[in-house]
């Protein structure tokens, strides 16, 4: 079993609310109503939508969070250029770079900006690039 994510209350709760899941799951009516994460666990830091998930929701809950997390914690440092090799996983990592934006300090939104910027200037290699034959 692998190792548990990271827990960053606000992200978690950014990631859930992209996927509707305090209308969709949660249990306490204000979440519901205004489709926005109200409660966590104190314990655990964890929205409380969460635990309303079967195994495979809860999977691709944290296959998103995973997404999110890598790039809030590396996303914009110099040196730094996330890979977008896989052309399947780009609407995954789009979403992780918009839920990221929203729990950067205002200190770092301009290099975020910037990082994010060239992320979408550059986007994915063609065929070509890849080494790949064209077919």
């Amino acid at each position: 079993m692998p190792d548990p994510l990271p827990v960053h209350t606000k992200l978690m709760a950014h990631t859930a609310e992209m996927l509707a899941l305090p209308h969709l799951a949660c249990r306490r009516r204000d979440c519901r109503r205004k489709n926005a994460c109200y409660w966590h666990f104190k314990a655990s830091g964890e929205p409380c939508c969460l635990r309303n998930l079967d195994a495979e929701q809860r999977r691709l809950f944290d296959e998103l969070y995973e997404q999110a997390l890598l790039i809030r914690e590396h996303g914009g440092h110099q040196g730094l250029m996330y890979a977008w090799r896989d052309p399947e996983q780009r609407p995954l990592q789009d979403a992780g770079v918009e839920i990221a934006r929203t729990t950067i300090p205002a200190r770092d939104k301009r290099r975020f900006d910037a990082f994010r910027r060239d992320r979408e200037r550059i986007g994915l290699p063609g065929p070509a690039a890849s080494g790949e034959p064209r077919r």
